[in-house]
């Protein structure tokens, strides 16, 4: 008898033989590597707790995939693990790439755009190139897998009690991992609350890893969300004294329509909004009234870009116009479009979705495309980019524009990226041919990636920035910008020929801030280090050539705020209570807003991620108040979902009866000269 054949025969059936141990280790061990290389190249370590959530789930899935390898013929298990585990690498790999884009995860839906994404070819060549060492740390288990694998007994099985005992250990590892995950309550945005009710990929992923966020998204979009889990009762508002101004609503009466329908989640809707504070007229209100308007989507604007001798027409805008001091644009799951989705329509984007995109076949009546085209203005919109990009032919048509883009009769140069300069002299002189109009643009000159190789406008521009002392890639931000600057100066002078200077307002809001760049470079251009929250600090700009001086606002104002702001200064028909911000004019504030439920007031922010409110401001009672704003947020980005996920303005408008109160008039001829804007505070 052989010694192989001794062995066999003496070890206890059912028992894992030494050589079956040395494969055994193999992918608990491999998963877990992965995700902590994972960290270590994206967020970092800063959750303690997290690491030891994610090892318990990393070694239970670690030990399914050896039940897998076990469960056929050793030739199959092989090459079937073999399989898998390529696409577990090219996954986790693929997510350390885009997280070094876009500064978040990709979620289950955005799999679905990949191939849109792919268009920028040269900026993921670029990000491999910035996390190579990730990469191939991530390769090791892979090059082992394939190196050693064959020799390893753990494929296959002599019986199905070989099958049990891996089974029954990630049984108990996962039970007991999310016991402690449920158990552990504590703080606003608490571990047992990311795993069951709120699905936040950058907080999932710092508390279970990429693999169980993944199966998190999964399970949410394929059976729901479990039952929410109660995070505090709602506190009790003070009673507020009677406004004196006008409130800034909609004909309509919420307890009623409650009482009405037999929809639970409608009556719960509106039961909420019949809650909510509505906004009041102020000094602002109508200061536009009756004006044209020009709203620009600009692509990586930041507050940093804006230079009296390198951008003189953004510089001008920002000093003659409103000023917002204390401006934030925060950044949501899906960049750009969901920069778009909250400047347009003052709601949270839904994570794991292209709420945008989603919304294509809502009723949205307080988009300012159906605003204006209800009044009888000419609404168009463009992007100097691929008209369909992100699905942006369903959707802007539904926001009430008459919408081109590179591909459907927006014929401009194409370049990477395209220039907003040939946009505005390609669309001009048909916006301003009408007298009543309302045009959105989307740019996209100020695009990453930020060098002076790849991207055809830094390239065009890279002599006026190669004098400052800044990092190339900062310079080369610049430099796209310009290109920016020099389209607002084209907008500028054409309004001034064509006598639309004195009726058109002109509003410039970013979708991010240029998370392209390195934090080196952001700190370069910003002169200070940021922090979590500093990194969103941008600007607004809202400019009519007819204001006498500039206004002053200095309280924390974000994006949310910018529907209501715009629709207020317009007068435009709107229910405050129904936007997730407040008009930035009024004495009302909104907390600014992130996308993990971290936020920020005048009175202090509170971070989310580490569950720690900072006081700026002393309320008498720091824990209520924090504990009344995160209350708060909550109710936002639930409703905020509720209104994209059941089409609920269009229930509404028919529960209330407001498709009769939607006007069909045409605007009243501009005056030409409004009254004087009222003095800074």
């Amino acid at each position: 008898m052989t010694i192989t054949e001794q062995k066999v025969k003496t070890e206890p059936q059912g028992q894992p033989s030494g050589a079956m141990r040395q494969g055994l280790w193999f992918f608990p061990a491999g998963l877990l590597w992965m995700e902590l290389v994972l960290r270590l190249s994206t967020i970092g370590f800063d959750y303690v707790k997290g690491i030891l959530y994610t090892l318990g789930f990393s070694l239970a899935a670690g030990l399914l995939l050896c039940l897998l390898g076990k469960a056929f013929s050793p030739k199959a298990g092989r090459i079937i693990m073999t399989v898998l585990w390529g696409i577990l690498t090219v996954f986790y790999m693929g997510q350390v790439v885009y997280y070094a884009i876009f500064k978040v995860f990709f979620t289950l839906f955005s799999v679905g755009g990949a191939g849109q994404v792919a268009q920028f070819s040269s900026v993921i060549f670029s990000a491999i190139a910035q996390c190579w060492w990730a990469l191939l740390l991530m390769a090791v288990p892979m090059a082992l897998l394939i190196w050693k694998g064959k020799s390893w007994t753990v494929w296959g099985h002599r019986s199905w009690r070989e099958l049990l005992w891996p089974l029954v250990a990630a049984l108990v590892l996962q039970a007991a991992t999310v016991c402690g995950v449920l158990l552990d309550t504590g703080g606003a945005m608490s571990a047992s609350r990311l795993y069951t009710t709120e699905f936040i990929s950058n907080l999932s992923v710092s508390r279970f890893g990429m693999l169980t966020t993944f199966r998190i998204e999964a399970g949410n979009a394929w059976f729901g969300p479990m039952e929410s889990i109660k995070t505090g009762a709602e506190p009790e508002p003070e009673p507020a004294p009677e406004p004196e101004r006008a409130k800034q609503v909609l004909d309509i009466d919420f307890e009623a329509l409650a009482r009405q329908t037999g929809d639970e989640t409608l009556a719960q809707m509106y039961r909420y909004f019949a809650k909510a504070t509505p906004g009041t007229e102020n000094d602002y209100t109508g200061l536009f009234r009756g004006k044209n308007l020009i709203f620009l989507t600009c692509e990586s604007l930041w507050k940093y870009a804006i230079d009296p001798e390198l951008t003189p027409t953004l510089y001008k805008l920002w000093s003659e116009g409103f000023q917002f001091t204390n401006f934030y644009n925060p950044v949501w799951g899906v960049s750009t479009l969901d920069g778009e989705y909250v400047n347009l329509l003052g709601l949270i984007p839904v994570t794991g979705t292209w709420s945008m995109t989603e919304s294509a076949t809502n009723w949205l009546p307080f988009s300012f495309g159906n605003q204006f085209r209800a009044m009888g203005y000419t609404t168009r919109a463009y992007h100097d980019h691929t008209y369909t990009y992100y699905s942006r032919d369903e959707s802007h048509p539904n926001l009430g524009y008459d919408y081109k883009g590179v591909g459907n009769g927006l014929n401009i140069r194409v370049t990477w990226p395209e220039s907003d300069v040939d946009m505005m002299n390609a669309t001009l002189d048909t916006v301003l041919a009408d007298e009543h109009f309302m045009t959105y643009y989307l740019t996209v000159s100020g695009h990453l990636e930020y060098n002076f190789y790849g991207n055809a406008m830094c390239q065009k521009n890279r002599a006026l920035v190669e004098h400052l002392d800044l990092p190339e890639a900062a310079q080369a931000y610049l430099a796209c910008n310009i290109e920016l600057d020099r389209a607002l100066e084209v907008l500028l002078q054409k309004l001034q020929e064509t006598g639309h200077d004195k009726d058109t307002v002109v509003v410039l809001a970013p979708d991010h801030y240029p998370y392209g760049l390195d934090e080196e470079s952001l700190n370069a251009l910003a002169g200070k280090q940021l922090d979590q929250f500093s990194l969103y600090q941008s600007c607004f700009l809202v400019w009519s050539a007819d204001m006498e001086q500039p206004v002053v606002v200095d309280k924390p104002v974000s994006s949310l705020d910018i529907l209501p702001t715009i629709s207020n200064l317009f007068d435009l028909p709107y229910d405050s209570r129904l936007m997730m911000g407040t008009d930035m004019l009024s004495d009302t504030q909104s907390p600014v807003i992130f996308q993990d439920h971290s936020w920020l007031t005048r009175y202090g922010r509170y971070d989310a991620g580490r569950d720690h409110y900072e006081s700026f401001v002393d309320t008498g009672n720091d824990e209520m108040y924090a504990a009344g704003v995160n209350w708060l947020v909550d109710q936002k980005f639930t409703y905020s979902k509720l209104i994209l996920r059941t089409d609920f303005y269009q229930k509404l408008w028919d529960d209330a009866g407001l498709w009769e109160q939607q006007s069909d008039e045409p605007a009243e001829e501009s005056p030409g000269t409004a009254d004087p804007v009222p003095s800074a505070e």
